[in-house]
């Protein structure tokens, strides 16, 4: 028997009944801090039953409250919103069948890493990179945008006796254990790589005409103010990249920053530009021949309408009913101010299934019992290595109800009866599987097995962008990044609710952040790894000091090729608060 790690998470490690980490490449025996700490969460703020308006029902009585509120609703006046709260197929995307049948409205599922996969896609046919063993073969990496050495641990483990090379907007931990770092402005990074190529034409280390004529548009002038850097220290990047061919390690940050598709496509060029086999790593999720539209039931049901993840706030008066699972976009979603006062002023009739009285769940009408990923059976994939695993449960647990039977006592309740909704979960993964080398059975059998990733043959500079294509880079920005001690808003059971904690060049005491449209309370902290202009936060400490959603006050976006919203935003002002 094995057990998968199914949070949003590189490493996604395997273990054995007992929860020890396995010895094989490359989860090579270790964990993190949230996996060490999984056992004693998994009884701590649990959801122990169904919840209508705080009293204690029945989940048949529950089932039966939502079915009545569907029939009451048009399909376009309900929303599901779900994400990579468990990267199980069974958890995320088999649940989905059930909406999209019904025609509700669903997001683009564009939060996280859909801007870089679009970007690199319109390059490669397909945003697969590095495998774990191509990591090994190579003498250095660069990290650009990722704080690996706290956030992707395993790929870290393989690259840290290396030379390394970070580019970030501050001096994270990831720089401190490098051995050159490059301090850029938010946003900047697409011009850094044009720069990048500019030197690598300059210096004749590549020789492409097409190329040569792209970058010319770009002044080096423009490229110095763009990034922060001296002429001298792009050319020292460009010798660094042409004398160690390193491994480039593309942080999915880069996508929720301005220029964030083109800044990911180009950056991903580079390697290939240098002859560089596999020399980039984004995620491989796309690229392991999984069909995830069939799972959610896309191939014979669409959604009636698909709105940004960064515009679900805005856009909130649209729908009378929001179904949450897998998800906390409480903490997670720009403008979730809004969802908060349409649920309390009755506009939204709120239904959460979670293991935990997330954010969300505390605010919800409806809430079911949700188990752990300990607790059932699911089939769990990563988007760094290539393993596909059959977790079994370790941990009973009575109460709680999966996503899978929810969703099909449901549809049993409201009378459907398409038998895309009743397919059995292990045949629906089966042919959702057929593109790749493994099949269900020797899954369930061997629990474990590799799939051949797919590759594509085919590659364009183009799209790329010119000097009107990008925002230029200036004023100050609010960032983002990984905490070791929490998998976003996950593993406060055991690590508590941090203050809103935000780092920068010169400010200490409570304070306050103000954006186009709003402000929110904060505590301010100086810190020498901040350079000015920046104010940084961990993405686990979302609520400010009136527990008011740090997110309320980012507006909603859509980036370029993916969609995915701004949140390393651009604010207006950030000062001390004077009593």
């Amino acid at each position: 028997m094995v057990i998968s790690c199914t949070r949003d998470c590189y490493d996604t490690c395997i273990f054995d009944e007992s929860y020890k980490p396995l010895k094989i490449f490359p989860i090579n025996g270790f964990t993190c801090s949230r996996g060490i700490a999984d056992l004693k969460r998994n009884s701590i703020n649990r959801i122990s039953s169904a919840y209508y308006n705080g009293k204690e029902i029945s989940i048949n009585e529950g089932i039966q409250l939502l079915a009545k509120k569907i029939r009451e609703a048009k399909p376009e006046e309900i929303l599901h919103i779900d994400y990579d709260g468990n990267q199980g197929l069974l958890t995320w995307y088999y649940p989905a069948r059930i909406w999209n049948f019904l025609g509700s409205a669903s997001t683009d599922y564009s939060i996280c890493s859909s801007e870089g996969h679009a970007a690199i896609k319109s390059h490669y046919g397909n945003s697969i990179g590095a495998l774990p063993e191509d990591f090994e073969k190579f003498s250095a990496a660069v990290f650009w945008g990722s704080e690996a050495s706290i956030s992707f641990i395993h790929g870290w483990r393989i690259l840290k006796d290396k030379y390394k090379i970070t580019i970030d907007v501050r001096k994270s931990e990831t720089a401190k254990k490098s051995e050159k770092y490059f301090i850029v402005k938010p946003g900047s990074d697409a011009y850094l790589a044009i720069g990048i190529m500019k030197f690598l034409i300059w210096k004749e280390y590549i020789q492409n005409d097409e190329l040569k004529n792209k970058v010319k548009a770009f002044d080096m002038d423009t490229i110095i103010k763009a990034t922060g850097l001296k002429e001298e220290e792009i050319e020292e990047l460009a010798d660094l990249y042409y004398y160690y061919k390193p491994l480039t390690i593309i942080g999915f940050a880069l996508g929720r920053s301005i220029n964030g598709g083109y800044s990911i496509g180009l950056i991903s060029i580079i390697p290939k530009l240098l002859g560089i086999e596999k020399g980039f790593f984004y995620a491989n999720s796309q690229g392991l021949g999984i069909d995830f539209d069939y799972l959610r039931g896309l191939h014979k049901y669409k959604p009636r309408k698909i709105i940004g993840m960064g515009e679900v706030g805005d856009r909130i008066n649209e729908f009378k009913i929001i179904f949450v699972w897998n998800s906390n976009p409480i903490h997670s979603l720009p403008g979730s101010n809004k969802i908060i006062e349409a649920v309390n002023d009755g506009r939204i009739f709120l239904v959460v299934h979670d293991p935990f009285w997330s954010e969300t769940a505390k605010i919800a009408n409806l809430v079911f019992p949700a188990p752990t990923f300990l607790e059932k059976n699911d089939i769990v994939y990563s988007y760094w290595h290539n393993y596909l695993i059959y977790n079994e449960p370790i941990i009973r647990n009575n109460n709680a109800i999966t996503e899978v039977e929810l969703m099909q006592r449901l549809a049993n309740s409201l009378e459907l009866n398409d038998p895309l909704l009743f397919e059995e979960p292990m045949k629906a993964v089966n042919f959702a599987l057929r593109n790749t080398n493994v099949n269900i059975s020797d899954l369930l059998s061997r629990k474990i097995v590799k799939i051949e990733p797919k590759y594509s043959n085919t590659f364009s500079l183009d799209p790329f962008p010119t000097p009107t294509d990008l925002e230029f880079p200036n004023g100050e920005f609010m960032i983002y990044s990984a905490h070791p001690n929490y998998t976003n808003s996950q593993f406060k059971e055991i690590y508590g609710n941090k203050i809103p904690v935000v780092y920068n060049s010169k400010l200490d005491g409570e304070g306050a952040i103000e954006s186009e449209i709003g402000k929110v309370k904060v505590i301010f902290k100086k810190s020498s790894d901040i350079p000015d202009g920046i104010y940084f936060l961990f993405k686990s400490n979302l609520f400010d000091l009136q527990n008011m959603p740090i997110n309320s006050i980012i507006k909603p976006s859509k980036g370029k090729f993916g969609g995915t919203p701004n949140l390393n935003i651009k604010i207006k002002s950030a000062s001390r608060l004077l009593y």
